[in-house]
């Protein structure tokens, strides 16, 4: 963790890295790390479905019909489904980031903001595409400010666009923190690669620990300012 004394209220405030975040997460698994492992498992199963499609449409006309219809079927599923658990999923995890107990139940709860777990993603699809359009860096640099759009729409139940400025706002001065968790993420994953199936759930659960850790940390020191800036109530931190 970063430290640093704050003049104005005279106290001493921690700003997460990305390795601390890392090193929380990894003492945060010891007490639900088999649920866990599980709620991944069954992500990575729901996932599946758009794996076996890829696998499809790649042994048929790239310029077909049919493969055509496979891309479209596959976007939907992901939108539809995989996005939306996935957004139960970092529900759980700030739970576990707050050393709050959860029931597994709670990994399926983005189907209860279903509409507006679709719609947030599919803006923030659209609008790191669009970066990558214009010389990838700017993608890049969205993905990392948009990183807590599911949090915020999960913990906080604000609406889309609250989201995604929000979440822009809190990442503010924090891009190289997430930009090197991403590349931490990056070579767990092929770490995990060497263990087989169980190294990649391993790499999967830390990862997700990790990210909550750090938006648990920015939503304590700055979402109430951040909702200053954009012009919105605070609401009080969801009781998980």
């Amino acid at each position: 963790m970063k430290f640093d004394y704050s003049k104005e209220d005279m106290i001493l405030k921690v700003y997460p890295s990305a390795g601390a975040c890392f090193e929380e997460a990894f003492s945060l698994l010891k007490k639900h790390f088999w649920m866990l492992v599980l709620i991944v498992f069954v992500g990575g199963v729901i996932d599946s479905p758009m794996w076996f499609v890829k696998h499809i449409q790649q042994n048929s006309d790239s310029f077909s019909f049919t493969s055509s219809v496979l891309q479209l079927t596959r976007t939907i599923y992901y939108f539809a489904v995989a996005s939306v658990f996935s957004y139960g999923v970092a529900y759980v995890f700030t739970k576990v980031a707050r050393k709050k107990d959860f029931v597994f139940e709670e990994t399926f709860s983005g189907f209860k903001t279903y509409s507006r777990a679709i719609l947030s993603n599919l803006l923030v699809v659209l609008i790191v595409v669009l970066g990558f359009v214009l010389f990838i860096i700017p993608g890049v640099f969205l993905i990392c400010r948009l990183v807590f759009v599911p949090y915020l729409i999960m913990d906080k139940k604000h609406g889309v666009v609250e989201s995604l400025k929000l979440s822009f706002q809190m990442t503010k001065g924090y891009f190289w923190t997430i930009f090197g968790m991403g590349i931490l993420s990056f070579v767990m994953i092929l770490l995990g690669l060497v263990l087989f199936g169980f190294g990649i759930l391993l790499s999967l659960v830390l990862i997700n620990a990790a990210f909550a850790v750090l938006y648990s940390a920015c939503e304590d020191l700055h979402y109430k300012e951040a909702c200053e800036i954009v012009g919105l109530v605070a609401e009080d931190r969801e009781e998980l």
